[in-house]
């Protein structure tokens, strides 16, 4: 379909398959961010003993319910992306999608929301690596501390 639609977006004309790539592209980054959230939360779980040991209860429980709050926003951001493309679909099929201001606008706005929610989503996920990026070293260091092998390696 090579039907351009006007955009206040930059200034330029997306046609309606530009407008569709752009759900496509959503929904992949969030089915992306929710493989990434299960693993995270099963790294977390993972890694609990280290991280009590370590006094950050208080910072992982705070992240629990982060990864909690973010997977229930990409639910919600599921839903709507596939409402607008349901809503995009009949657009096109009665050769609406160039005038209906009602739709760019709710696609403009879906757009600033999918982005705020990856922003958010990459910032919780880089403190999370940070945290436990410092539990590992430090548990490392302290089974390094603890073995008979560095006087050994000393020696040599």
């Amino acid at each position: 379909m090579k039907t351009k639609i006007k955009k206040d977006w930059f200034g330029r004309k997306k046609n309606v398959d530009e407008l569709h790539h752009d759900a496509k592209l959503w929904i992949s980054e969030i089915n992306l961010i929710k493989d990434e959230i299960r693993f995270l939360e099963h790294l977390l779980s993972a890694n609990y003993i280290d991280f009590l040991a370590a006094g950050l209860h208080k910072k992982i429980e705070d992240s629990v319910k982060q990864i909690s709050v973010q997977k229930n926003i990409g639910i919600t951001l599921l839903e709507v992306i596939n409402s607008q493309n349901k809503i995009l679909a009949e657009l096109i099929k009665y050769d609406n999608a160039s005038s209906n201001q009602n739709y760019l606008e709710s696609h403009k706005q879906l757009e600033k929301e999918v982005s705020s929610y990856i922003g958010k989503y990459k910032e919780l996920k880089q403190r999370i690596f940070k945290v436990v990026e410092n539990v590992m070293k430090k548990k490392d260091q302290k089974k390094l501390l603890g073995t008979d092998e560095i006087p050994k390696l000393l020696n040599k």
